[in-house]
């Protein structure tokens, strides 16, 4: 993990594209400094965040809220929107 668990940027990935809600209703999905962050809502007891890029996955502990556990991926890809 990069120090203060930001990830560097790379030149391949797409470009930043904001929270939006996939087709499978329970999971969220954004672009952030070349990284996919996804936030899934489990079955029984909340959510989970994964931020994934080349050579990186990381995942959240589960959270009470959408809105916590986009914050903590936001966190990890480098900042707030």
């Amino acid at each position: 993990m990069s120090p203060r668990g930001r990830h560097k940027r790379s030149a391949s990935c797409p470009a930043d594209e904001p929270w939006t809600r996939t087709s499978d209703r329970s999971v969220w999905r954004a672009y952030k400094n070349g990284l996919v962050l996804t936030v899934t809502r489990l079955t029984v007891d909340g959510w989970q965040a994964v931020v994934e890029g080349p050579g990186v996955t990381e995942r959240s502990s589960v959270v009470a809220t959408r809105l916590k556990a986009q914050a903590w991926a936001d966190n990890r890809a480098g900042g707030d929107r």
